[in-house]
């Protein structure tokens, strides 16, 4: 106002007037250079403010990005203040802007206010943005609101670089009107004292403005303070519930970075409630590291396995597995987890997540699941009903027992078993009992899925919740159909007992340990030779036995082993008669062990054993007579041998000594007599040696030989001539294995001489072959085998009785009196030898000798 005053005074007197024109033209001058330089600060403010504005704006989001564990409420207010700062600068930049309008330049200046007044607008939509970004939730609704700063936040950058790039438009287009106009100055100089009025008046004016606008921003500055205050107060007081629901969590909220090894940077409190350890102990891996040692060492590969593959497929990961805590114990945790990534690369950054302890809801799991398997796996038929009587759930044994699924069914009412059988009212009654929460138990009568009817033993039981109130029925059911079959079965099998017990040909009894006889049939009382039940009932049967330490075996017998089974014994009648009895009884016992009494069954074998004296006597002696046969057939066979022997020599002699005098038909009878002699001679020894077996006078030598070399070469050298006169082929078989045994030498000659002989006897063509083996078990064995006539299948069983020949086979057109193959049977068993023959009749038989004891 001063100025103004100083400018009308000095107009009213020339003087004033032409030293104003000559002071205002020099100002002109001045002032001309004065607005260079002071547009050229305005423009360099301008600069400043725009480059201000993108750094505050950097400034702020940095902050603003700073990890949860390094924001503080001063880093919040410091990022609101750089905020506050930048929008700050865009009022200094339009405030600049107006400061040009004091003097007319032809500058578009337009279009640098709208593009000031678009950044004012995006910083506005900014600054309320950062305050929801500032809580880092990991909300889905958060993660948008995120996105959404990061793109708005590109928008006010790129605003801001156009304010620059306005900025700088204008700066220069200033400098290019700035040369001009210092140029036109000197012309300008005549007009210098109106534009000096004009510039001042217009500068007071900008001034006024200026502090109008500055009171304007004073204002809005409090009111930002203002409310900077309340979104710091909201703010702390957000922090604080979301570190109170933290705290209150039921387990540990964690941040976890990733590197070579995985680091805990945040864990909440509650960690050491579930693991024992703190969280200093935890961040960073100080003390110990969670997934590398605290994870189970069994679920360790799991745990890993199942996080790295959500973390590919960027899908949160919830886990169960067991840790074991600071102090040793097991425990079942659950995990819920996500990855963190990065904007720009999208790489994997951190993994977030609750950690809860389930140890005891695993044990009721474990409980539920074994109570359940042991429901499924139970032998008797289980169904629960709701409360309506609508079945929800059938084990397997239920199936099995009716035929009906789970599937069938569930959702239906029981009533689908019904059989008919049983009427309304066994129902009704069934229904009143359970519903008044009673348990009713019986026998019913069911039809199975296939339609067949079933007796099953059912319980139901009312189930009640805490207030008394009926939720649930649980019916168990048992098949008892064969129970029933077996009850009916021994009805019948009662009445079938009482007909044999009445009727039976031997008498049954039931009597105390002590002899006191407490039941008894009609048989036994008439093999006792009583009258009537109540003579026996006071009979001690002790008394019955003719010989007292009997009934003591009898006793002892049956305490040591429980019973006892055809003991023989003498029974005196009431009459007194002496009978013999056969007994056979069994101790019955409590539960203690203790004998209750003994029952059993008494057979009279008198006549039997009668009989059995007299074929013992008889058999006696029948063997009596086979020895005194041995003996006279042995004696015989001396007699006939000595005289035999005798007629044989002299014989020879005859032949030997009118070998010239006697014709052909003569000579032939010698030598008939010679072969029937020599016969005699065989049949004899055959005689003698069986009878030094049945009499027991043979004298067995048992010794190690080689039964190839000393037994079976030799007998083939002996019957080689035989077998070339009758054109037969004869081989004998090189065994290859060790064929040294211990047995009878003379014996087990006869053996193979007999074989062998008979082999190439029965033979007219083809061969006899003798084969020397070992079997899998490593017994020797011989196999004499001849095409010969066989024996038929029906002799092979009497093939090795004395004296039995084969009517069509061995003795037809043959000469033998079937004493041979007895012989060889007797010394097989005499050397612990196995015979055994195979035969086709009319191919041929193959008699097999193994030694068990070939070494």
């Amino acid at each position: 106002m001063d100025h103004k005053k100083k400018i009308a005074s000095s107009s009213k007197t020339v003087y004033y007037l032409i030293l104003t024109a000559g002071l205002f033209m020099s100002l002109a001058v001045l002032y001309g250079l004065f607005i260079g330089l002071r547009i050229n600060f305005i423009y360099t403010s301008l600069l400043n403010s725009s480059l201000e504005i993108k750094s505050n704006i950097s400034l702020a989001r940095s902050e603003f990005l700073k990890e949860p564990g390094a924001q503080t409420p001063t880093t919040f207010r410091h990022a609101m203040e750089y905020l506050d700062m930048a929008e700050l600068n865009t009022r200094s930049l339009l405030e600049e802007k107006e400061r040009l309008n004091i003097i007319s330049i032809p500058i578009d200046k337009v279009k640098l206010s709208e593009e000031v007044q678009k950044l004012q607008a995006l910083l506005l939509n900014y600054r309320g943005l950062s305050s929801q970004v500032a809580l880092k939730d990991s909300t889905q609704s958060n993660v948008n609101t995120h996105q959404e700063w990061e793109v708005l936040y590109s928008d006010v950058e790129a605003q801001s670089k156009k304010v620059e790039k306005e900025v700088r438009n204008v700066l220069t287009s200033f400098v290019k009107v700035f040369r001009i106009t210092q140029l036109g100055l000197a012309a300008l100089s005549l007009i210098l004292c109106l534009v000096t009025v004009i510039i001042i008046y217009r500068s007071e004016k900008q001034r006024n403005l200026y502090t109008r606008k500055l009171e304007g921003v004073s204002l809005d500055l409090q009111k930002g303070l203002h409310r900077t205050t309340k979104v710091e107060k909201a703010l702390s007081e957000s922090q604080r519930k979301l570190s109170t629901l933290v705290q209150n969590l039921p387990g540990m909220v964690y941040s976890c970075k990733l590197g070579q090894v995985w680091e805990y940077d945040y864990v909440s409190s509650k960690c050491f409630q579930i693991t024992g350890y703190k969280e200093d102990e935890l961040i960073g891996n100080k003390i110990i590291s969670y997934y590398d040692d605290i994870v189970h060492r069994e679920d360790h590969k799991k745990v890993i396995e199942q996080i790295h593959q959500a973390v590919e497929e960027k899908k949160p990961y919830q886990l169960v597995y067991r840790i074991n805590t600071a102090v040793g114990y097991e425990k079942w945790v659950w995990e819920q987890g996500v990855g963190v990534f990065s904007d720009k690369e999208d790489e994997l950054i951190a993994l977030e997540g609750f950690i809860t302890d389930i140890t005891e809801q695993k044990t009721v799991e474990d409980q539920l699941s074994l109570q359940s398997n042991a429901l499924e796996a139970a032998a008797n038929g289980i169904l629960i009903c709701d409360k309506e009587g609508r079945i929800i759930w059938v084990n397997t044994a239920f199936t099995i027992l009716t035929g009906y699924s789970p599937k069938d069914v569930i959702g239906q009412k029981p009533s689908v078993l019904k059989s008919g059988i049983h009427d309304d009212s066994f129902y009704a009654y069934m229904w009143g009992k359970i519903t008044i929460g009673e348990t009713w138990q019986g026998e019913i009568v069911n039809k199975r899925k296939d339609g067949t009817d079933y007796w099953e033993e059912m319980q139901i039981t009312p189930i009640k919740n805490p207030r008394g109130e009926i939720t649930n029925f649980i019916a168990i059911k048992e098949d008892i159909t064969e129970r029933k079959k077996a009850d009916e079965s021994l009805k019948e099998s009662e009445l079938r007992f009482r007909g044999l017990y009445e009727n039976a040909t031997i008498g049954i009894y039931r009597s105390t340990p002590e002899g006191k006889i407490l039941l008894a049939n009609p048989t036994l009382i008439k093999i006792a030779g009583y009258d009537s039940i109540d003579d026996l009932l006071n009979l001690n049967a002790e008394s019955t036995y003719v010989d007292s330490k009997s009934r003591e075996i009898f006793k002892n017998e049956i305490e040591k082993n429980g019973k006892i089974f055809g003991f023989e014994s003498k029974w005196k009648k009431k009459d007194g008669t002496v009978i013999y009895i056969r007994e056979s009884a069994r101790s019955v016992k409590d539960n203690a062990g203790r004998d209750l009494y003994y029952e059993g069954t008494i057979e009279d074998i008198t006549d039997k054993k009668l009989t059995e004296e007299a074929l013992i006597e008889a058999k006696e002696h029948a063997e009596q007579s086979d020895r005194l046969k041995s003996e006279f057939l042995a004696q015989m066979s001396h007699e006939i041998r000595t005289p035999l022997n005798v007629i044989l020599s002299f014989t020879g002699m005859m032949k030997d000594e009118l070998q010239d005098q006697v014709d052909e038909e003569l000579s032939k009878g010698f030598d008939v007599i010679n072969e029937e002699g020599k016969r005699i001679m065989r049949t004899v020894e055959l005689i003698l040696n069986m009878s030094e077996l049945q009499t027991g006078s043979y004298s067995y030598r048992a010794k190690h030989f080689d039964l190839f070399n000393d037994i079976v070469q030799k007998q083939f050298k002996n019957f080689q001539q035989i077998a070339e006169t009758k054109k037969i082929t004869f081989n004998l078989n090189n065994p290859g294995v060790n064929t040294i045994i211990e047995a009878d030498e003379y014996s087990t000659n006869q053996i193979f001489h007999h074989l062998i002989d008979n082999a190439l006897k029965y033979t007219h063509k083809g061969k006899v072959e003798i084969t020397i083996n070992r079997s899998p078990r490593n017994n020797l064995y011989v196999d004499v085998s001849d095409t010969g006539i066989g024996i038929a299948e029906e002799y092979i069983p009497m093939l090795f009785t004395p004296f039995s020949r084969e009517e069509q086979g061995y003795t037809r057109n043959f000469e033998g009196n079937g004493l041979g193959l007895a012989l060889v049977k007797k010394y097989c068993e005499l050397n612990g030898a196995e015979i055994k023959v195979s035969s086709v009749k009319g191919k041929g038989t193959t008699f097999r000798v193994t030694f068990p004891n070939g070494e």
